[in-house]
């Protein structure tokens, strides 16, 4: 019995400490997300699902976000947003950049290319642009 006490005790550590991962749940901002051409007409003429630009959103001990876009064509790079915050809404959330809001998370239709079909969930969309700083950020898309 001690053993099995022990056993479940380390498992309970291991179990807790494993906080580290990204959550995939749609109810969670984090994660990784991915897109489509119905998402982002941008991507009409990509063909290849692995050249999609995916964005990861991370959640710093702020409290405030970091959103990191990474492009495959013509040459992969990533562009980042970094103090992204959220509100909680009924739907979902807002997302600010500083005072101004620049996007949501929230329930949405769109159509899924690889099901076939028009579905409902969570949809990301953020646009935000900054011409004197040549910043321009956008994507839409929807968790992995």
């Amino acid at each position: 019995m001690k053993k099995f006490s022990i056993f479940l005790l380390a498992l309970c550590v291991f179990w807790g400490c494993n906080k580290d991962e990204i959550s995939q749940d749609p109810n969670v901002l984090e994660g990784t997300y991915r897109t489509n051409a119905f998402l982002d007409p941008l991507c009409i003429a990509i063909t290849d699902d692995n050249q999609l630009p995916s964005l990861q959103i991370t959640k710093k001990s702020d409290g405030t976000f970091d959103l990191l876009r990474t492009n495959y064509i013509p040459q992969i790079s990533t562009q980042k947003l970094e103090g992204v915050t959220a509100q909680t809404t009924a739907k979902g959330y807002e997302l600010y950049y500083g005072q101004t809001k620049i996007g949501s998370y929230q329930d949405d239709r769109w159509y899924d290319d690889k099901k076939d079909k028009e579905v409902t969930s969570k949809v990301l969309s953020v646009s935000h642009s900054e011409p004197t700083k040549g910043l321009y950020f956008s994507y839409f898309g929807v968790k992995k």
